[in-house]
This record gives structure tokens, C-alpha cells and sequence, in this order.
């Protein structure tokens, strides 16, 4: 594909001015990309041998610009990490955390990002996770770029029954422990940890 044509895709995707350095990084290193549907478990994954027998890369198409972005990013980032180590052991390892925080460097010097989200992004790169939203931080901010404000668990009181939207499992809120809830699923008693950036719906006790 050419220089033209992977902009013209992909900026419906994340921000045009991040396509064309998008472009250099799989022209060094060839993979395809493939836009999924939403996926309740993931926001993307690499793979170095896909269905077609090549290095594969997905990502949800749901996604704002920005969470796009970040989350091909770090997908990439294993891809170049595979290509130099010839393994996936130790996968967000240092050599992984290296690649994945200079890409992210070549993206903030393009300014690729809105300037209020840009202090998020170099927080980031400080101490790079395994997952974007384990960055509580930077999801929150993220967040803030969708086109819709969804309801966050972050944002019911204490004690409120509330909904999952992913799996439609109902729960009330308990006490914050770092960046998750001990909530109470209802319908079992049960005590689950859940991302105080999880999507919900309130339900009226």
C-alpha cells in the first residue's frame, strides 16, 4: 500500500497527522493491520504469525482517535520488539518499554496529540504498563476524547447498584482500593476488584 493510500485509510481511524510517521513505522517493519469490532477483553493484539501468515496487528475500530493511536502504538511496539528479539518472552519487558516509549516520544514531537493530553502521554512514557487502561490517568483522560460521555464507575456514590456494560453483571460500589472498587456482585455475593474507568449504567434501588 502506498504512502497516499494508508493515510487516506487510516486517518478515519487516528489522527491524520500521526499517519504518515505510522506509515515509516510498518514500511521498516511490514505487518498487517486489521480493524476489529469491539472486543470486551481487549483493546488490541499483535500477533508475529496471523491467519494470513503474516505479522498481524488489531485493533477495536470503536475507538476514539487518540485511544486508536495509543493503543496501535503499543501493538507496534511489539511488533518492532519481536522483530530485534526473535521472541515473546518477557513481552513488556525493558527492551519492549524502550521501542514502545520512543515511538511515543516521535508521536508527542509531531505533536500527534491535543496539547491538554500531552502531559498524560509523558507521564506515560515514564513508567510504560502492560495496558494502556491499567494508566487510570491516562484512560481517564482518554475518556474525555469519546464521542459520547459514558457513565464511569468512578462517578457513582458509594453503595450505588450499578450495571456493567459489557457483560451486564450488576453490582454495588464499594470502597476505592488504588484504582479499583470492592464491589458486591448481587446476584452471587461475591466481592470483585472493577477498574474505577469501567463503562456502567445506574440502576435505581
Amino acid at each position: 500500500m502506498t504512502r497516499d493510500a494508508f493515510v487516506r485509510q487510516m486517518q478515519l481511524y487516528m489522527p491524520e497527522q500521526a499517519c504518515a510517521l505510522v506509515y515509516n513505522w510498518i514500511d521498516a517493519y511490514p505487518v498487517f493491520i486489521k480493524i476489529t469490532k469491539p472486543r470486551r477483553t481487549k483493546l488490541g493484539d499483535y500477533r508475529p504469525k496471523g491467519k494470513n501468515g503474516m505479522p498481524t496487528i488489531t485493533v477495536n475500530g470503536n475507538l476514539n482517535p487518540y485511544s486508536f493511536l495509543i493503543t496501535f502504538t503499543h501493538e507496534i511496539a511489539h511488533h518492532h520488539d519481536f522483530c530485534q528479539r526473535k521472541t515473546l518472552k518477557n513481552p513488556h519487558g525493558a527492551t519492549w518499554k524502550k521501542v514502545y516509549s520512543n515511538l511515543l516520544e516521535e508521536l508527542l514531537t509531531e505533536r500527534c496529540f491535543p496539547i491538554d493530553l500531552e502531559p498524560e502521554v509523558r507521564n506515560h512514557i515514564s513508567n510504560p504498563k502492560a495496558a494502556s487502561c491499567s494508566d487510570s490517568l491516562l484512560l481517564a483522560k482518554l475518556n474525555e476524547f469519546n464521542d459520547e460521555q459514558a457513565l464511569r464507575l468512578i462517578d457513582l456514590e458509594e453503595g450505588s447498584s450499578f450495571r456493567i456494560v459489557s457483560n451486564h453483571r450488576v453490582f454495588r460500589k464499594g470502597q476505592l482500593k488504588r484504582t479499583r472498587f470492592r464491589c458486591q456482585e448481587i446476584s452471587s455475593s461475591r466481592y470483585f476488584m472493577v477498574h474505577g474507568q469501567c463503562e456502567v449504567e445506574l440502576i435505581n434501588s
